[in-house]
């Protein structure tokens, strides 16, 4: 008979134990437990199985981990382009960013992406200080981070209200 890997028997054995599997599949599976202790557990039921909660989490935790990526992407982008023509971009960009502010943080983002956009923003100063390019000064700082903020609660609201009338009754 043929050698199966580990990973061909893990997935064969709901057939085998649901009585739908072929014989040489049920044979294979068969010889493999003989040989793999850990197959064998996972055959008895001993193993544990991660269950669906499990998964979810998982996944929540990779889409929320790519969202602040996505977060912060945009913020950074967002605030370069202060000093260019394409400045009234951020007319568009920072309302999306309040929105995937409030989907990873709910209504906590109100207070959050301000603190996300005037830190992001002085500190990008601050490193444009260092290497010598154009900086703005402190009142234009605090002017265009007010804006942009405004413009990330508005995003906030939105994606607040909108996920308010298309959430479902309890």
């Amino acid at each position: 008979m043929r050698e199966i890997t580990c990973d061909m028997c893990m997935d064969l054995m709901p057939l085998v134990q649901d009585g739908v599997a072929s014989e040489d599949s049920v044979l294979a599976v068969e010889e493999h437990i003989q040989k793999c202790p850990k197959c064998k557990a996972m055959f008895e039921g001993e193993l544990h199985v991660p269950s669906s909660q499990d998964l979810l989490n998982k996944i929540q935790r990779k889409t929320h981990t790519f969202m602040a990526m996505v977060l912060m992407f945009g913020v950074f982008f967002g605030l370069s382009l202060t000093a260019t023509s394409e400045l009234f971009l951020n007319a568009l960009i920072m309302p999306f960013i309040g929105a995937i502010c409030y989907y990873l943080y709910k209504w906590k983002a109100m207070y959050i992406t301000v603190i996300v956009i005037f830190v992001t923003h002085f500190v990008l100063n601050l490193l444009g200080i260092i290497v010598g390019v154009e900086k703005l000064d402190l009142l234009s700082l605090l002017m265009w981070s007010s804006i942009y903020s405004a413009f990330a609660i508005l995003g906030v609201v939105i994606a607040g209200l909108i996920h308010f009338g298309v959430r479902r009754e309890k």
